[in-house]
């Protein structure tokens, strides 16, 4: 359910298309973003959405250890025993987090660096499962504003543990941006620590239908005036999703057929192929790797 693009984002980005009032198309394009957002993911090889998880890493005893897109640390432990036995360490004081050996770059992290000055180890251990990490997974272009405020808060009072309905201030109100509507179906939402799928939304009660405890997150309760955060993928993946799902859209109108014609303009239109730039816009964010 990790949309890269939303269905009142696609029409709000084919005005001429389907209008925003028009709601026959929403379910259609729910699925086909779907579709389209998984295709993504496993062309780039990353997510780019956030996963709470605790993973494993081979080790081979060197300062430096690649990782795994990571947006946020809880904890950082060492094994010298295959992962029998785990020792934690302490963020700056043992290690630094950085961006291929740049603590300042903005983007996720994929490389954990060994302090130098630690009085814990030198390198990091050689074997099987010799890294365990527990944090937020996933790739951003800035880890500070991949989420955003939706200057919303919760009005539950409170939300309870297992509630799927979330009432708030306006639901069809302007985001930090100024963009209409804030909060839309499709979206994911974080509300302290546990993460929400939006599946709707009813803007004369003003209450979201969401789906609790999603990418690892625990269902909590939260009291009235929380804040809600919305989760704000890279914008050219958003923008190469929106080109795939709208042509994927016109492919249905024409019964999937490998091409149509426009007689008045003598034109034939060819429609099969990946389009051309939503791939350039997502090639930056292929994950390379070697060996």
């Amino acid at each position: 359910m990790n949309l890269l693009i939303t269905p009142t984002e696609i029409k709000a980005g084919i005005p001429d298309g389907i209008r925003a009032t028009t709601t026959k198309y929403d379910q259609p394009l729910l699925v086909m973003a779907q579709m389209v957002s998984r295709f993504w993911h496993r062309h780039c090889g990353r997510s780019f959405f956030p996963e709470l998880a605790t993973r494993y890493f081979d080790a081979a005893g060197k300062q430096g250890l690649v990782i795994d897109d990571l947006l946020s640390i809880t904890q950082v432990s060492v094994s010298d025993d295959n992962g029998a036995t785990y020792t934690n360490l302490v963020v700056d004081t043992d290690y630094w987090a950085t961006v291929w050996g740049d603590p300042n770059a903005p983007q996720s992290w994929n490389q954990l660096v060994v302090n130098p000055n630690s009085l814990v180890r030198g390198a990091w251990p050689a074997g099987r499962r010799a890294v365990k990490i527990v944090g937020l997974w996933g790739y951003a272009d800035d880890r500070a504003t991949a989420w955003e405020d939706s200057t919303d808060e919760v009005e539950s009072n409170p939300l309870a543990v297992g509630a799927v309905s979330l009432t708030v201030n306006d639901a069809d109100g302007p985001d930090l941006l100024g963009v209409t509507p804030r909060f839309q179906a499709g979206q994911l939402l974080r509300i302290e620590s546990e993460f929400a799928y939006c599946s709707a939304t009813n803007t004369a009660t003003q209450v979201l239908i969401i789906a609790r405890s999603r990418n690892g997150t625990v269902d909590a309760e939260h009291i009235q005036n929380k804040q809600i955060d919305i989760w704000r993928p890279p914008a050219p993946m958003k923008q190469a999703a929106m080109i795939s799902t709208v042509r994927v859209l016109e492919r249905g109108f024409q019964a999937y057929g490998d091409a149509r014609a426009n007689a008045e303009l003598g034109q034939l239109i060819y429609m099969r192929a990946m389009d051309p730039e939503a791939l350039v816009l997502a090639e930056p964010y292929r994950l390379v790797t070697a060996g």
